[in-house]
């Protein structure tokens, strides 16, 4: 909840596309100007460099610890709030002669997001570069680098939330049973659960920050850079032909998916089911894998902040690996492959995990993966507003109006002479989870 609520705020107030959101409500300490982070470089090769928090300063890896430079601070006067809306319906019809009846359930979610107010903590860039100047590392510099998967990064510029920050969630579940009977024109039934999620933040945590490369000279003084720019994969970075050996590799992995036995396909399906209904989950399980596939030691007892449900979920996934399977997992291609699967869900809009799911009950898979392949190459060069024709004969009425959707969430227009950009975006993290979730379900 916390994640998604705050990539829409940066969304709305982050042009230049410089501040990265935060992706937990705690270690906030960590996360002020002149903290030290590290840049992860492994992972996806299609995301962005996730940022993960030091106990240390820069103050700390330089032999005169004195204060650098002041950090200044601005109120900014900001509102956000935003509210979704869903719903899910389905119909069940019930004949034993002469028995007759019909049975409706209905599920629907209503998320309430709200952010009032922050203030910005930075230093200044070039009052930092030149109080570096001529500024020599101390010994720890190298421990502190060992310790971490990474580049070292640090904070320049952080915002915070000023009022504290209500997060809630409302799922919605209902059923009403119609049954008709002889000589009885009608008798009904009708059943109502609620749950609802609540994440209360208080104020002071941080929601976004800018960071600075560090590199070392020769003669082993600490300067600031640049932040190491995501290098832009070729647009059928998808094909087997491509050019870009990384990203060809990559995706070899998701092959893992087609060759398993179907018992434990079916396992890793209805896993993926669960952790696609709730956001917390994915983003435990995401930070744990990830770590794992890095080959950094995988702390289970983190799955303690989960709900009973959610924590039985993630212990049937990680089950399947034995903990010293995860303490050494960089060469378990499978495990990878999950890893990258629950990732390219979690950045996907929550409404369409929910119409994914959807499609996988309805088994319209294999057709929405066919008309992705036809058309991400080309709708990935071509400009927002420019039609390109599309051909979605194999979709059925139903089939069509779900993709729709689907496409529709992630800013694409789809109709049935054509499809269009609303907006820059792309069908990367839609394309390998209708890949591996197709492959999953093929039996």
């Amino acid at each position: 909840m916390f994640k998604k609520a705050v990539q829409q705020l940066i969304k709305q107030i982050d042009s230049g596309g410089e501040l990265i959101p935060a992706t937990s409500a705690f270690d906030s300490e960590r996360f002020k100007p002149l903290c030290l982070i590290c840049r992860r470089t492994d992972g996806p090769f299609w995301r962005k460099p996730k940022y993960c928090s030091t106990d240390f300063e820069l103050k700390q890896i330089l032999v005169d610890e004195v204060n650098l430079v002041p950090v200044q601070q601005n109120d900014m006067s900001f509102h956000f709030s935003e509210t979704v809306d869903g719903s899910f319906k389905a119909k069940a019809k019930i004949s034993v002669d002469p028995l007759a009846g019909k049975f409706e359930c209905m599920k629907s979610v209503c998320k309430t997001i709200q952010l009032q107010g922050t203030k910005q903590l930075s230093v200044s860039i070039s009052d930092l570069i030149e109080s570096l100047k001529k500024r020599k590392i101390g010994r720890c510099w190298e421990l502190i680098k060992n310790s971490y998967s990474g580049d070292l990064c640090v904070v320049t510029e952080t915002l915070m939330s000023v009022e504290p920050i209500t997060l809630k969630k409302v799922n919605k579940g209902g059923s009403e049973l119609y049954i008709t009977l002889p000589y009885v024109s009608k008798a009904s039934e009708e059943y109502i659960s609620l749950t609802e999620k609540t994440l209360d933040i208080p104020k002071g945590v941080v929601l976004a920050y800018k960071v600075w490369d560090l590199t070392i000279t020769e003669d082993d003084t600490l300067c600031l850079s640049m932040p190491k720019a995501k290098k832009n994969l070729p647009k059928s970075w998808f094909c087997f032909d491509n050019v870009n050996v990384e990203a060809k590799e990559e995706f070899e992995i998701f092959r893992e998916f087609k060759c398993l036995e179907n018992v434990l396909k079916r396992q890793f399906l209805d896993l993926m089911c669960q952790i696609t209904e709730d956001s917390a989950l994915h983003s435990v399980l995401s930070n744990k894998l990830c770590d794992a596939c890095a080959g950094i030691k995988c702390k289970l007892s983190d799955l303690n902040e989960l709900d009973k449900k959610g924590k039985e979920c993630a212990e049937k996934l990680l089950g399947i690996w034995s903990e010293d399977q995860l303490k050494n997992a960089e060469e378990n291609r499978l495990l990878k492959a999950v890893c990258h699967l629950i990732t390219a869900l979690e950045d996907l809009p929550p409404a369409t995990l929910r119409l994914l799911v959807q499609s996988l009950n309805m088994q319209i898979l294999p057709q929405q993966l066919d008309l992705v392949t036809s058309i991400i190459d080309d709708l990935e060069c071509s400009q927002v507003g420019q039609l390109l024709k599309v051909d979605t004969r194999s979709l059925t009425d139903a089939a069509f109006g779900i993709t729709a959707e689907i496409l529709n969430e992630i800013g694409i227009q789809l109709e049935r002479e054509g499809v269009q950009k609303g907006r820059e975006t792309s069908l990367c993290e839609l394309y390998i989870a209708l890949y591996c979730l197709e492959a999953l379900s093929s039996q």
